[in-house]
């Protein structure tokens, strides 16, 4: 029983840990907060169609990880490559942006007078320190394209403003993506685009719910807890010694991962930290997410994966349409489009009526020709609490000291996006939870 893990969170990455820990004859139990496992990466069904919950991938950056997606899913694992565009003021651009598109939407004069704005900035200013994702974005676009589709964008999607937010919410996103790349595409004709997350990836036949539930099915269902909130987490000499489940249930831990978000962990240890401690964990934040999903009597809307609204002038930041991912999504000669809304539990759009919100989403989305009012057969709204967490500004500096505390825990490890408060994929997720049953 020494090496018994005991698992917190019921998303990919704890999922991942238990597939992991059963595979190297590790006992393990998880424990799951709601009734079905997946977490954030669940499939909702409606009237016969399947929507995910987020525009989500299963992109091919690792072998390891592919062979675990293949070893889960088998036949249903499907390679797809759909493009993905920006809308902004009437035209879509290609995303990742290319140079033609660009020209079409500023004219070729603005984007050769743009382009050599930047370089002379760069000759004169060299350096490669940004302060913040505003001053990153600008120095690797300029001032106009930057604020065009990336400034106005983030702070839609992330709820501060750019200069507030740190450089690290471009992850992997924006990698080899510059002003450099658009003028030797446009001048050299030199075909420079690095790999990029959108674009070719692995997906489920039925949406991405089958991945949690392939991962369930690897495993021992006697061990797999649903409808478990952990009410406490006890810990004495270093040491996390035992959990409380729904209030009532006190169990023993020998080992504990957990991808609880970082701060309801630390309000829930038991003796509390210190009070520097539990301020911290408090002043962190986290993203909330709602999902308008919008029923269509058409066979299709297009071809893109995802369309990127950065305009201010729309609430919501992505419009993806389930069916370009797989057919199996929607009913023959039917589709959906789901519309995200990043905000705030205290935001309007979480508080709004659902008949309310839909209609003013539906009503922007029939306003610029994307669907008719005449082909709306339905809607659902699912909303996410702690979508995402919020890598404002200098975050790091917060959760170092949280994570600095929390090392003290000998047999203590974290996973997951809020557990360690990155803004990561699923195969990052995946990966994480290898490597921590490796160190058991």
């Amino acid at each position: 029983m020494d090496k018994h893990v005991t698992i917190l969170g019921g998303g990919p990455a704890g999922l991942a840990t238990a597939y992991f820990a059963k595979k190297h004859s590790i006992d393990y139990d998880l424990y799951e907060l709601k009734d079905q496992f997946g977490g954030n990466c669940v499939t909702i069904k409606h009237k016969g169609h399947l929507f995910d919950s987020g525009a989500h991938r299963l992109h091919d950056v690792n072998k390891d990880v592919t062979e675990v997606y293949k070893d889960l899913l088998g036949e249903n694992l499907v390679r797809i490559e759909v493009p993905s565009q920006i809308y902004r003021d009437g035209f879509y651009i290609d995303f990742p942006i290319s140079p033609f598109n660009l020209i079409k939407y500023l004219g070729i004069f603005p984007f050769i007078l743009e382009s050599f704005k930047l370089l002379f900035s760069r000759l004169t200013k060299p350096g490669s320190n940004h302060n913040n994702f505003e001053d990153f974005a600008v120095k690797k676009y300029g001032k106009k394209i930057s604020k065009l589709f990336l400034i106005e964008y983030s702070e839609k999607l992330w709820g501060l403003k750019a200069k507030d937010l740190s450089v690290k919410i471009s992850g992997k996103r924006l990698k080899g993506l510059n002003i450099y790349t658009l003028i030797l595409e446009f001048f050299f004709k030199n075909k420079v685009k690095t790999k990029h997350l959108d674009g070719a990836f692995f997906y489920p036949k039925f949406g991405i719910g089958m991945l949690a539930d392939s991962f369930v099915s690897k495993l021992n269902t006697e061990n797999l807890h649903s409808n478990s909130k952990i009410t406490s987490i006890e810990h004495s000499e270093n040491k996390i010694v035992s959990i409380q489940v729904n209030s009532s249930k006190k169990i023993s831990v020998n080992n504990l991962v957990s991808s609880l978000p970082i701060n309801v962990f630390i309000n829930s240890l038991s003796p509390q930290p210190p009070k520097e401690i539990i301020d911290v964990a408090n002043n962190i934040k986290f993203r909330d997410l709602i999902l308008v999903a919008i029923f269509l009597n058409v066979d299709r809307v297009n071809t893109n994966g995802s369309m990127y609204f950065p305009s201010s002038k729309f609430c919501f930041t992505r419009v993806y349409e389930p069916k370009n991912r797989s057919s199996y999504m929607s009913p023959k000669h039917m589709t959906s489009l789901v519309v995200e809304i990043p905000c705030y539990k205290e935001s309007e759009f979480w508080m709004m009526d659902d008949d309310y919100l839909s209609d003013l989403i539906i009503t922007d989305l029939c306003d610029i020709s994307i669907i008719s009012k005449e082909s709306v057969e339905s809607f659902k709204i699912f909303k996410i609490p702690n979508a995402y967490p919020i890598l404002e500004k200098d975050f790091d500096l917060k959760t170092t000291k949280l994570f600095n505390y929390l090392k003290s825990f000998k047999n203590l490890k974290l996973i997951g996006r809020n557990g360690l408060f990155q803004y990561s994929h699923i195969h990052d997720q995946i990966i994480s939870a290898s490597n921590v049953v490796k160190s058991l």
